[in-house]
């Protein structure tokens, strides 16, 4: 097993030492940058399992190293860290995909517990994806052999017919479509009526988990402990999830006072409507 990278980007030096000593203790390959550029460079040619990254950089906000490193490395996990916190902020860390954001000063097993889980949660979508990947290669190979082609084509026939048509792929399946609603989840790309949307992670990672489920009501609860790995209360999810779920109707929806796409259900939660 690799030994997870990550990458530390603090303008402290007193905090990277700490940090970098307390998660070389773990085992982790640990790279410390003390700005934002710098750190924007490295990534340009490297990939990191985690980066943890402080939100007021002198050079620049730790917002745009995080914007910058996921657009480049959409798998490497984020944490916010940070002494000037707001809901603001935290709102907007957590929107661009951040996988915790935590106030300084934190404790080294609050840090250490944020970082196993983030790293459990992208080693099992890293597994989803290879056993897809695997899954397709398989059936690939049956069909170009020949080989029960007939059960094959009749198996896909009446898969894509499920859920009144509108559904075409499985939940663990690169494309996920609904109505006119089409999402390439290996591509990251978004599309209604063929019209190329622009999506947060967050944003993204919402609106594929509601189309796995079309036409089922899922809680609030349930949409934040799958887009952010968080176990909070109905209550509390409630006013996290609106925010997105706002944000992604003005985007999606043609009128977003009027959704046809992503309903509430009241006192329920959400649902893609199929």
């Amino acid at each position: 097993m690799e030994i997870p990278k990550i990458l530390i980007v603090d303008d402290e030096q007193n905090i990277l030492l700490y940090l970098s000593e307390a998660l070389e203790d773990e085992g982790y390959a640990i790279t410390t940058k003390n700005n934002g550029k710098e750190a924007i460079s490295i990534v340009e040619d490297e990939e990191f399992d985690l980066l943890l990254v402080d939100l007021k950089l002198k050079d620049i906000n730790g917002l745009q190293v995080m914007r910058e490193v996921r657009n480049r490395w959409p798998d490497t996990v984020v944490i916010m860290l940070t002494g000037h916190g707001s809901l603001e902020s935290a709102i907007e860390a957590l929107n661009y995909g951040a996988s915790a954001y935590l106030l300084k000063p934190t404790s080294v097993a609050d840090l250490k517990d944020s970082i196993r889980r983030g790293l459990e949660k992208r080693q099992d979508v890293l597994q989803q994806r290879r056993l897809a990947n695997q899954a397709r290669e398989f059936a690939r190979a049956i069909i170009e052999g020949g080989e029960t082609a007939g059960s094959v084509s009749q198996s896909s026939t009446k898969s894509a017919s499920s859920s009144n048509g509108t559904r075409s792929r499985q939940a663990d399946e690169e494309i996920v479509e609904v109505s006119d609603v089409a999402v390439d989840v290996k591509k990251h790309e978004v599309r209604r009526a063929g019209d190329l949307l622009s999506l947060t992670p967050t944003e993204f990672n919402l609106l594929v988990t509601l189309m796995n489920n079309a036409g089922r009501v899922l809680s609030c609860k349930y949409l934040v402990k799958q887009v952010h790995n968080y176990d909070l209360s109905e209550y509390d999810s409630r006013s996290m999830i609106r925010v997105h779920i706002k944000h992604l109707r003005h985007k999606i929806e043609r009128d977003p006072n009027n959704p046809e796409y992503i309903l509430n259900v009241r006192g329920l939660g959400y649902k893609f409507g199929s």
